[in-house]
């Protein structure tokens, strides 16, 4: 009798964005235009990360971050904003298992332990 095995390796696809959401003409404090932001990416199920330059979130595919990308846009002309700039950069990797945001940033904090 010949025992076939099969093996199924599923690998998540992570695709990490930084995304930076600038509304123009609204002076130097523009918190109230980006708070909705934050709740739109809560809405949305994203894992996300806020600095005080940009947003970094991690999705599933493609198409995710460029929904995101849109509805978070949006949002902040549905605030009051009424020209906005958003830039978007996207690390999209194939060829290998991709890391998330945690993991990258576990695997950096290991490489510095190191070379202590």
């Amino acid at each position: 009798m010949v025992e076939l095995r099969i093996f199924i390796l599923v690998v998540k696809i992570v695709v990490i964005a930084e995304l930076n959401i600038t509304p123009l003409g609204e002076g130097t404090s523009v918190g109230r235009l980006l708070a909705p932001v934050m709740e739109e990416l809560k809405r949305l199920g994203v894992k996300y990360q806020v600095t005080p330059m940009c947003t970094v979130f991690e999705a599933e595919n493609l198409e995710k971050v460029f929904e995101v990308v849109k509805s978070t846009h949006e949002v902040v002309f549905k605030a009051g904003a009424k020209r906005v700039i958003t830039t978007v950069k996207i690390d999209d990797r194939r060829d290998v298992k991709v890391e998330s945001m945690l993991e990258k940033v576990e695997s950096l904090k290991k490489i510095l332990e190191e070379k202590k």
